[in-house]
């Protein structure tokens, strides 16, 4: 095959750089996180420019691309990625004494669970790189397409075809409030009582929320959410403080439980059970230490040390 003059001219370096500062909206935020200077930064956008002949950004201050430099952005992204799905199937062919893993989980699970997965993992392969990224379920299933995460566990994979799925463990969700809270008194409740909370829920894009508002809509309740906050815990310090009622994980609550901080509101369909699954694009090749650990994942070795909780039915 010949070489285009393009192949000559365009460095990686180069598409990493367009990439990170169209990412980062910013000349000087993205000189920081590549740890060059803005003159080097400025100085490769150009060199590429004129390699490519055309104008990456349109004039002005803010970071708009042209047509050709929006193509060339597009195709950075799957470049980058697969120079490194490349270079950990390389390092790892010495098995696991090298590579690395990048794991995205979704809030809950991202943050009171996998912990617990990567540290026993990291006992038995201490040299594989490991990252974890918690993020809501939207942003969880562009970062695996886009390459940046090579793992994900969500409680509900996408039915597109484009991400593989394979069941990880079982989830509660139960409702909470504090032990206070004028529902208490009313106890068992209908879903539709969980309104006069009033009702507080994470925000759009959350699998939670998704998960709660699909149960409340089963027992014929549009659930109007009087709040939604983005965070596991700011919700929990809300509905502690007497703002309201939520669903949540019981994974998510242990700690607030045990201080009496939450109660559980006993609500008739409810604990509900979910699963949590692993999750990888379909079509793309994992890296020997990816695959350990999706493996890893899916043994029981790692759960054993979980403090799971029970919530009676």
């Amino acid at each position: 095959m010949t070489e285009s003059p393009l192949e000559r001219r365009l460095t990686l370096h180069q598409l990493r750089i367009l990439k990170s500062v169209v990412d980062l909206k910013g000349v000087t935020r993205a000189a920081e996180t590549l740890h060059l200077s803005q003159s080097a930064v400025t100085h490769q956008l150009q060199a590429l420019s004129r390699s490519l002949g055309y104008p990456i950004f349109q004039p002005g201050r803010r970071v708009e691309l042209t047509p050709v430099g929006e193509a060339l952005y597009e195709r950075a992204g799957r470049i980058l990625a697969l120079v490194k799905e490349t270079g950990d199937a390389v390092e790892a062919l010495a098995g696991l004494r090298s590579g690395s893993v990048q794991v995205a989980g979704d809030t809950t699970v991202g943050i009171y669970v996998l912990p617990d997965a990567l540290a026993a993992f990291r006992h038995h392969h201490p040299q594989v790189e490991l990252s974890l990224e918690v993020v809501n379920r939207a942003r969880l299933r562009q970062l695996l397409l886009d390459g940046e995460a090579d793992l994900g566990v969500t409680g509900r994979p996408w039915p597109d075809g484009l991400i593989q799925a394979r069941p990880l463990m079982e989830n509660q969700l139960l409702c909470f409030s504090s032990p206070d809270h004028p529902l208490v008194a009313k106890e068992p409740l209908e879903p539709a009582q969980l309104l006069e909370g009033p009702l507080l829920l994470r925000e759009a894009g959350s699998g939670t929320r998704e998960s709660a508002e699909a149960i409340l809509r089963s027992h014929g309740v549009e659930p109007r959410a009087a709040m939604q906050i983005a965070s596991n815990g700011a919700l929990k310090r809300a509905v502690a403080r007497g703002l309201g009622v939520t669903v949540l994980s019981i994974f998510a609550t242990r700690l607030e439980l045990k201080m009496g901080l939450l109660r559980v509101l006993q609500v008739r369909g409810f604990p509900v059970k979910r699963m949590w699954h692993v999750v990888w694009v379909r079509d793309r090749i994992l890296s020997p230490a990816a695959q350990a650990f999706r493996e890893y994942l899916q043994g029981r070795e790692w759960q054993r040390d979980l403090e799971v909780p029970l919530a009676s039915d």
